[in-house]
This record gives structure tokens, C-alpha cells and sequence, in this order.
């Protein structure tokens, strides 16, 4: 049985300033690829969800799904972006609603909605039963053709795979349904991004074949910063 690590970092690691370490390695994914030759097998393909896994403090994560959808729009098509970090009972610019985004990283997620070109929906439910299923809900309720959804990465990485184990708070709680979310969509329709993260890295992400249980791997910095 294969074991991934992945997860959320503690509460008390965001308010040192820094994310948590990053957890135990990937499988080694393949070669870089751009932003825009995943865009265009979308384009392609005629994909309509791509799943982007994040942990909620790691902030070059929201960059990259900001990057994405833009560029899948500039390619002329009609996108959303559907993000688990804000509550769908109040509008993503209400600072005072009690979010994930203001838990783990509110300023990473003020310029994702700040510098967002298309528009931002919430799917984090105020109801903590059946959250995959509600969240499957408010993405498959929007209008757009094409829908990039930022969510933590265990509801993204190993979809269909029923013989992978992922745990999440630092490896202290297994995942029971890794890619509970984006196996509620059809397959031909959907690609998956998992989420690695490295401290010895000038930049802030890059994008890679495979690797992660997933159709690509985002390698971003280990950092809060956006």
C-alpha cells in the first residue's frame, strides 16, 4: 500500500509567521511544463474542472490558481474560480466572517480576490458534515465553462485510488477518501493538480508531469508569502 504524507500545518506554525515543515516527499514527478501547456490541454482535451491542491498557509499556491485561470481566459474561454478558503454563507470580501483564509494565510488570499480577473466563488460550507459533497455541490452549481477549484490538497491527490493512505495535521490523522472532491466529477472532464512544497527554491512555483497522485504536480515555496 502506498502512504502519502500531506496536510494542513498547525494553527501555531501561521502565527510564527512561517508554515509548518514540508511533509515527506512526493513520488518523483516528470518534467517542467508551463502554465500555458496545461491550459492548452485543457483547451484541448475539453476539460471542464481542474483541481488545484493547496495547503491553506502556503501562499505561491493561490498565485499559481490566479496564473491559471487568467490564462485560460485570455484564451477567450468563460472561467470561475472556486475557492475553499472562503464560507459560502458570506461574500469572500467579508473580513469578519471566521474563514480558513483568515485562520491560515488572510493576506495570500486578499490578493488572490484582489488580483483575481475572473470572478471568485466560495465553496468552504458553514456545515461540517458531507463537506466534499457540499462543496462537489456550489462547483457543480456555477455558470462557467471551464472552473479552477483551489481546495486542500487531500480532498484533490490520489482521486480513484482506493489503495492510497493520506494523513493530514502533520501525519497525525489518516484521510479516509483522498480525492474525495475531484473524483465526484467525471474523469474526461477533470484534471488534477497536487500540491509539493520545497524550502531551497527561488521561485515560487513551478509545474511538473505527474507525480503526487495527481495529472501534475505544483512545487511551490514553502512560504505565507503570495
Amino acid at each position: 500500500m502506498r502512504v502519502v504524507r500531506a496536510g494542513v500545518v498547525f494553527l501555531a506554525a501561521v502565527s510564527a509567521g512561517l508554515p509548518a515543515a514540508a511533509f515527506a516527499a512526493c513520488p518523483p514527478a516528470g518534467a517542467e511544463v508551463s502554465v500555458g501547456e496545461v491550459a492548452a490541454r485543457v483547451e484541448r482535451e475539453g476539460r471542464r474542472y481542474v483541481f488545484v491542491g493547496e495547503r491553506h498557509a502556503v501562499g505561491p499556491v493561490k498565485r499559481f490558481a490566479v496564473d491559471l485561470a487568467h490564462e485560460l481566459a485570455d484564451r477567450g474561454h468563460d472561467v470561475g474560480l472556486y475557492v475553499e478558503g472562503f464560507r459560502t454563507d458570506c461574500p469572500p470580501s467579508d473580513g469578519g466572517c471566521e474563514t480558513l483564509a483568515g485562520l491560515f494565510n488572510a493576506e495570500a488570499f486578499r490578493r488572490l480576490l484582489a488580483e483575481s480577473q475572473v470572478p471568485v466563488h466560495p465553496i468552504d460550507p458553514p456545515e461540517k458534515d458531507r463537506r466534499a459533497a457540499r462543496m462537489a455541490t456550489a462547483i457543480a452549481g456555477g455558470s462557467e465553462t471551464i472552473r479552477v477549484v483551489l481546495v486542500g490538497n487531500s480532498h484533490v491527490a490520489h482521486a480513484g485510488d482506493p489503495d492510497a493512505d493520506v494523513f493530514v495535521y502533520g501525519g497525525a490523522l489518516r484521510y479516509p477518501d483522498p480525492g474525495d472532491l475531484a473524483e465526484a466529477f467525471p474523469r474526461e472532464e477533470s484534471l488534477t493538480i497536487a500540491l509539493d512544497t520545497a524550502q531551497d527554491t527561488a521561485m515560487p512555483y513551478s509545474l511538473h508531469a505527474g507525480g503526487c497522485g495527481a495529472d501534475y504536480t505544483l512545487v511551490a515555496a514553502n512560504t505565507l508569502a503570495y
